[in-house]
């Protein structure tokens, strides 16, 4: 044996000891450290001198590495002579300078505008849809989408034309065309099970 068996109030005495020397310990590395960032940060304030090693941080060093291959901070290099203490403007953002006033006299496209008109159009009415008639589904490719195709019967022409439903401009003669086609379509699958003979 190595001596008597401590008693807990030794041990206990011992234990908060070595954790007050810890502590200490601990305090005194991180107010080293803290000094060591405060000259460091002052030095960089006051610029570079003579003699200071620096790395340079060069983002493009050769064409055709990645960002992960490529090693983008280079050094350590000496500074062998300080020419001025020149730092790099930070980013200002362009686009928040405002536009110049202009007056009316000095703007010369206005005179080339024609005046504004809020007359209705005679020929807007020309193609409008009459009727739909028919539905499709069709695709480009095999792998694309399926897309809805509407047989449009247009006011005064004949000749009804297929159109995709992106370039029909008739929500109500749509809505109304696509409710009697689900109707349909349940009354030919009522009629699909008539068919079948019953036991």
């Amino acid at each position: 044996m190595l001596g008597p068996t401590p008693s807990s109030r030794d041990y206990s005495y011992a234990k908060a000891c070595a954790e007050d020397l810890q502590n200490k310990a601990r305090r005194h590395r991180s107010d080293l450290q803290t000094q060591k960032w405060k000259e460091l940060s002052e030095r960089l304030k006051a610029g570079f001198q003579k003699g200071d090693a620096v790395w340079l941080y060069i983002p493009k060093v050769q064409t055709g590495l990645s960002k992960k291959l490529a090693h983008l901070w280079h050094g350590p290099f000496r500074i062998d002579e300080v020419l001025d203490d020149f730092r790099s403007p930070e980013a200002k953002s362009i686009i928040s300078q405002k536009a110049d006033e202009v007056d009316e006299e000095d703007d010369f496209g206005a005179a080339l505008v024609p005046e504004d008109s809020w007359e209705a159009d005679a020929q807007k009415d020309e193609y409008e849809v009459e009727k739909i008639l028919d539905l499709i589904w069709s695709k480009k490719t095999r792998t694309s989408k399926r897309r809805r195709e509407y047989l449009v019967k247009w006011k005064n022409y004949d000749d009804p034309e297929w159109l995709p439903v992106s370039q029909l401009n008739c929500g109500a003669l749509l809505y109304e065309f696509n409710q009697g086609a689900r109707a349909r379509a349940r009354f030919q699958s009522m009629q699909a099970g008539d068919d079948h003979p019953r036991n």
